[in-house]
């Protein structure tokens, strides 16, 4: 073996064994990246208009419904039906009920603020931010557009740990005229309404969009007609 190719052989050695300690250092920075939050408060309270049970954790003073909205409206405002050609790893479509019962109704704006229950409301955009800053986030992070924050979007869809339990249910396109477009993103983001209205104050309100690969979260606004999961808040002090 000649010496040309017994430094090409050292060479690759070396890069290999950094890599592999890059990587094992990689990993290990991402675990210690997401710290370990837990509820103030939890408990549970029944819907009495149809049944189902919510159970809530509290955090910044404000109690958040761990399920996503399962309460008909009874009108165009709550769809129960996801297309789901678009969920990861699944081709075959999942049962309308069952998606319901894991991921809630999908609702428009106006149909997001008739799901409230008794002695609950649509969290705000500001309820939102106190959420995400009782998460780490900072005002600076929480008051800016588009996706921001570090690991909140991670603490919002753990189930334990946080205990929010945020749902990918994706969303429905209400622009779309084409049936077979309508639906998006099951499994794969999650779309929740805010009770704030857009800078026009008609035709778009603000949302917050979490995704299954990114650890921040997306804050903008939505058309009112599209459908997007919905949870509720109180005042801990109002209960």
């Amino acid at each position: 073996m000649n010496r040309k190719h017994i430094l090409s052989l050292l060479a690759a050695t070396l890069l290999t064994a950094t890599v592999s300690l890059l990587t094992a250092c990689g990993s290990d920075d991402d675990d210690t990246t997401v710290p370990h939050i837990t509820p103030e408060t939890a408990g549970e309270f029944t819907d009495t208009r149809d049944g189902n049970v919510y159970h809530y954790v509290t955090y910044g003073g404000l109690d958040w419904t761990v399920e996503n909205a399962r309460y008909n409206t009874g009108n165009d405002d709550t769809r129960s039906f996801y297309l789901s050609n678009d969920a990861i790893g699944d081709d075959e479509g999942t049962a309308a009920q069952q998606t319901v019962s894991t991921y809630g109704y999908l609702y428009s704006w106006q149909g997001a603020q008739e799901a409230v229950p008794n002695g609950w409301r649509l969290p705000t955009d500001d309820d939102w931010k106190k959420l995400e800053m009782a998460l780490g986030m900072t005002q600076q992070q929480a008051d800016a557009d588009g996706w921001r924050g570090t690991v909140q979007g991670t603490l919002m869809h753990q189930k334990d740990g946080t205990g929010l339990d945020m749902r990918y249910g994706g969303f429905m396109d209400g622009q779309s005229t084409s049936f077979a477009s309508k639906y998006y993103f099951l499994q794969a983001m999650g779309y929740y309404w805010t009770a704030t209205p857009g800078d026009d104050l008609k035709s778009t309100a603000y949302i917050r969009k979490l995704m299954y690969n990114r650890q921040d979260v997306y804050r903008h606004t939505a058309s009112v007609k599209d459908m997007m999961s919905v949870r509720f808040v109180r005042d801990t002090q109002g209960k």
